[in-house]
């Protein structure tokens, strides 16, 4: 659980500590006697960790300091690029190069946006030629396949320990470890953590149009019905004054991220994972999602939103980029989204629109999915990689203050400076629409909340959303044990695989019958139909992997 103090989220400190204790307990009970970890722990030429990094370490490195090596030195990263990202060249960029002035080390740097990211990353491991360095924020890398059991990623446990002192000064600052839950199944961490702390409790929140409301006389509706019939409103009484019948009541799409179905189940009492069709209820049970009454609810609704024209008409086909641009507009009267500012609408929806508190069928309460700030894998090192001690100490460069925040927000000055009242860093960049010179959200950036409550004052934006968690959570509608410790389950690779291969055919499903309900509607036949459809998919053993691995975990 969280609780809010002095304007800040933390976690329980004894319940976190049990949790993660017992996830890195059970995955290293999980590797006991495997050879897969005997595997893991040497690179291409069979050299064990320990023996490649003194073999790389030999000539001209600095085990401290600066340059990190005293001859020039090429590494290759193969770099993840959200989609919505435009950006120059890295090695053009002014970080950049002043990271390779201060380090000796020149990066070949191959560029991958996130849309291909799947299936050219395993073009590169099925090939055989590896980069020194994976860096990706944004997309997967699959631990349990290329780790533990290819051997084709080095653990980096007690890398780290050696070489990143940056790094690791800033794990040993929590009270708790951000970065135990990257553990695979044998117990070894595999990557170095991303972490962007924001104290925050939840992903997606629910937006109204309180000038919409003022112009009609309407009250912020409390209920289901009383959202209904205001959305009913927006359609037919020309709350943006300009005659036309061209309000679009509640503006979302099937599918995306913050904008779709799966963040407007919620309302119906279903905090489904972001990821996956299940999460944990109340009773630490895994639930399938699609099944539950929430969900027909939901959908039911959606379609009476749908015949009545009280949903964007597009609902079933737009992407992303159609919502947020029609959000940009300001000719919006309901959505949901991660905030509301500085997300390139401030000239839009966010000057007429507030946080709604969201309402429920009658007998049912909101339960909104849980978000945990703990790190994820954000780069890896390959075991072909011949200059370890190299790598890990460029790594921790990556990370130095003034570093990582230039790689993140762009160099000080445009995008950042030290606020000259507490010396703390302010965030002064104020358009990332464009073609950035900095690599933005795709950088590696591990700042926990003690670190990042002590160098940086948060931006207005992140304030604004760390006080719409608090609201949610004082009203008691964030969901009790975060969907997020399903990500953390110790999985085997074999277990991985096979739940990834019937998550693709559960999602697949979804989504098509999503959108028949929305525009055709639910009947018990058909919504019986599409109940036992899963019955064919192993549910039951899939549901059975994650309880078991919830169970372990003891999550508390």
């Amino acid at each position: 659980m969280l609780q809010y103090k002095g304007g800040l989220f933390i976690m329980k400190k004894r319940i976190l500590a049990t949790v993660l204790a017992a996830v890195m307990a059970v995955t290293s009970l999980a590797g006991c006697g495997a050879k897969r970890g005997e595997r893991a722990g040497t690179t291409a030429g069979g050299q064990t960790v320990a023996e490649s990094t003194t073999a790389g370490a030999a000539g001209g490195f600095n085990e401290s300091g600066y340059p990190i090596v005293n001859e020039p030195l090429t590494l290759n990263v193969m770099l993840g690029i959200r989609n919505m990202d435009s950006m120059i060249e890295p090695n053009d960029m002014k970080v950049i190069q002043d990271l390779e002035a201060k380090t000796g080390i020149h990066i070949e740097w191959e560029m991958i946006k996130e849309s291909d990211w799947d299936t050219k990353l395993n073009l590169r491991f099925a090939s055989g030629e590896y980069p020194d360095i994976i860096l990706s924020t944004s997309g997967k890398v699959d631990v349990e396949e290329y780790g533990v059991t290819q051997g084709l990623l080095l653990p980096l446990d007690d890398l780290t320990a050696q070489y990143m002192p940056v790094y690791t000064e800033r794990i040993e600052g929590e009270d708790t470890d951000p970065t135990a839950g990257m553990a695979a199944s044998d117990g070894k961490k595999y990557g170095i953590g991303n972490l962007v702390g924001q104290n925050i409790n939840t992903q997606a929140h629910y937006f109204i149009n309180q000038t919409w409301l003022d112009q009609l006389g309407l009250p912020m509706p409390t209920t289901l019905e009383e959202l209904t019939e205001t959305l009913r409103a927006f359609k037919s009484g020309d709350p943006n004054g300009n005659g036309e019948a061209d309000e679009i009541p509640v503006e979302m799409d099937l599918t995306s991220n913050y904008y779709g179905v799966r963040w407007m189940l919620p309302m119906f009492g279903v905090p489904v994972d972001p990821l996956k069709w299940i999460y944990i209820d109340n009773d630490k049970k895994v639930q399938f999602a699609a099944n539950q009454e929430g969900f027909r609810q939901c959908l039911e609704w959606l379609h009476l939103l749908y015949e009545e024209g009280l949903v964007d008409a597009e609902i079933l086909s737009q992407d992303v980029n159609a919502v947020q641009t029609k959000l940009a507009g300001g000719n919006a009267g309901f959505f949901t989204a991660w905030r509301l500012t500085a997300k390139g609408w401030d000239d839009g929806v966010a000057k007429d629109c507030v946080l709604y508190m969201p309402a429920a069928p009658e007998g049912s309460k909101p339960c909104l999915a849980r978000y945990l700030e703990v790190a994820k894998n954000g780069a890896y090192v390959t075991s072909t990689n011949q200059h370890l001690p190299e790598t890990m100490r460029w790594l921790d460069a990556l990370l130095e203050t003034e570093t990582m925040f230039s790689m993140y927000y762009g160099a000080e000055g445009p995008g950042w400076e030290y606020n000259k009242e507490n010396g703390k860093i302010d965030s002064v960049v104020t358009d990332t629409s464009g073609t950035l010179d900095f690599l933005g959200s795709n950088a590696l950036f591990f700042a926990p909340g003690s670190y990042i409550g002590e160098v940086f004052n948060m931006a207005q934006q992140r304030i604004e959303k760390t006080e719409y968690c608090q609201i949610y959570e004082e009203a008691g509608i964030i969901q009790k044990y975060s969907d997020d410790y399903l990500g953390m389950a110790p999985l085997t690779s074999e277990q991985h695989q096979n739940c990834l291969l019937i998550e693709t055919d559960i999602d697949n499903a979804v989504k098509e019958y999503m959108a028949r309900f929305i525009s055709e509607g639910i009947t018990d036949d058909s919504w019986n139909a599409f109940v036992s459809m899963f019955d064919g998919m192993k549910i039951n053993d899939y549901l059975k992997v994650y309880q078991d691995a919830i169970d372990q975990m003891d999550i508390k």
